[in-house]
C-alpha cells in the first residue's frame, strides 16, 4: 500500500514539473514599431519610427530613427525593421532600408526608388516584393536582399500595383491593382497571381451601391496575410468607416474580421498569427487621432497600447524582442 502511495505522489511530481510555466517554452515575446508625425525646427514634413514594448504599462514608446526625414515603417521580419526613408536623397524620393529594433545598423538595401506602400518578405530566398518605379510608376518588383538587385515583377503600365503580399509559402503574391485613368465603377481591388506569373485572378468586388463608392477611400489596401490561417485581410471603406476585412485566396466573399463602427486601416498579425494589432479612430472623436489597438485573435479582446503622448500613431507592425 506504502509502496503504491509513493508511486502516485511521484508520478504527480513529474507530472507537475512536466507542465510548470519554468520547464514550458516560453511563447516569443514582441515589440510594436508604429509611425508618428513629429513636425520639428528643421523640417515641418517630418514623420519618425517609434517603439514600444506593448507589456509596459505606462505605454512609452521610443524614437528610433531621430531623423528629419520622412521615414516610415510597413514591415517587420525577426528583429529587422524595414523602413521607407528619403534621406540623402530628395523630398519623398524613396529607398528601403533596414535597422535593428533601437535603430542601430542602418543600411540602404537598394538602389530602387520605392513608392509609398505595403511591402513583404520571403524569408526562404531573402526577396522582397516591393511597389516600386523606374520609367513607370506603381510597378511590382523583387528585391533580391542579398544583392539588392531587383527585377520586375508586374509590370503593366495602364495599371497602378501596391501593397504586395507573399503567401506563408513564398509560392503566390497578393497586391492591389487599379487602372491609372480612373473609371466609374472601376475600383482599386485584391488580385492574386503564382510566383512563376501565371493564374492572375481578381479576389474582391466592391460593392458599386456602397455609400463610399463616391467617396475618397479605401477600396481595397493595406495587405496582410495570416500567418497561420488561409485568408488576406484588408482595409476598405464602407459606408461612413473603413474596417478591416478578409478574403480567401480562393476567392468568395469577404467578410469583416470583427465588429466595429470605429476607423481601422493599417495593420499587422504577430508571426504566431495569435495577435493583430492595428491603428484605429473613432467616428466622432474631436481629436481626430488614431491610436493603437491590440487584439487577442482568439479571444477578441482588445486593449489599447497608445503612447498618451501623441495624437496620432499609424501602421504598427510586430518585432521580435531580441
Amino acid at each position: 500500500m506504502k509502496s503504491a502511495l509513493y508511486l502516485a505522489l511521484l508520478g504527480l511530481i513529474l507530472f507537475s514539473c512536466k507542465n510548470s510555466p519554468e520547464s514550458s517554452s516560453p511563447e516569443p515575446g514582441y515589440l510594436i514599431a508604429f509611425n508618428t508625425y513629429e513636425p520639428d525646427s528643421i523640417v515641418e514634413d517630418n514623420w519618425e519610427i517609434r517603439i514600444m514594448d506593448p507589456e509596459d504599462s505606462t505605454h512609452h514608446s521610443t524614437n528610433i530613427i531621430n531623423h528629419p526625414d520622412v521615414a516610415w515603417t510597413y514591415f517587420a521580419n525577426g528583429p529587422t525593421i524595414y523602413f521607407i526613408s528619403d534621406r540623402d536623397t530628395a523630398y519623398r524620393h524613396f529607398f528601403l532600408y533596414q535597422m535593428d529594433s533601437e535603430g542601430k545598423n542602418i543600411q540602404k538595401l537598394s538602389n530602387l526608388r520605392l513608392e509609398d506602400s505595403w511591402m513583404d518578405l520571403d524569408p526562404a530566398t531573402q526577396t522582397m516584393v516591393v511597389s516600386g518605379r523606374t520609367e513607370s510608376r506603381y510597378q511590382l518588383y523583387l528585391i533580391d536582399l542579398k544583392t539588392g538587385n531587383y527585377t520586375p515583377f508586374m509590370h503593366d503600365t495602364t495599371f497602378k500595383f501596391q501593397d504586395p503580399v507573399f503567401s506563408p509559402d513564398g509560392k503566390q503574391v497578393a497586391y492591389v491593382k487599379s487602372p491609372k485613368v480612373q473609371e466609374k465603377g472601376i475600383f482599386p481591388e485584391v488580385f492574386l497571381i503564382n510566383r512563376d506569373g501565371s493564374g492572375e485572378k481578381q479576389l474582391t468586388k466592391f460593392p458599386a451601391n456602397d455609400p463610399a463608392a463616391e467617396k475618397y477611400g479605401y477600396k481595397a489596401g493595406a495587405l496582410k496575410w495570416h500567418p497561420t490561417e488561409n485568408f488576406i485581410s484588408y482595409a476598405s471603406s464602407r459606408g461612413n468607416t473603413t474596417s478591416i476585412f478578409g478574403v480567401r485566396p480562393e476567392g468568395g466573399e469577404s467578410w469583416k474580421l470583427f465588429p466595429s463602427e470605429n476607423r481601422e486601416v493599417y495593420h499587422s498579425w504577430s508571426p504566431d498569427g495569435k495577435l493583430l494589432t492595428f491603428e484605429q479612430s473613432e467616428p466622432d472623436s474631436a481629436s481626430k487621432g488614431y491610436k493603437l489597438i491590440l487584439m487577442n485573435w482568439e479571444t477578441k479582446k482588445f486593449q489599447d497600447i497608445s503612447d498618451p503622448a501623441f495624437k496620432t500613431q499609424l501602421a504598427p507592425v510586430f518585432v521580435q524582442k531580441n
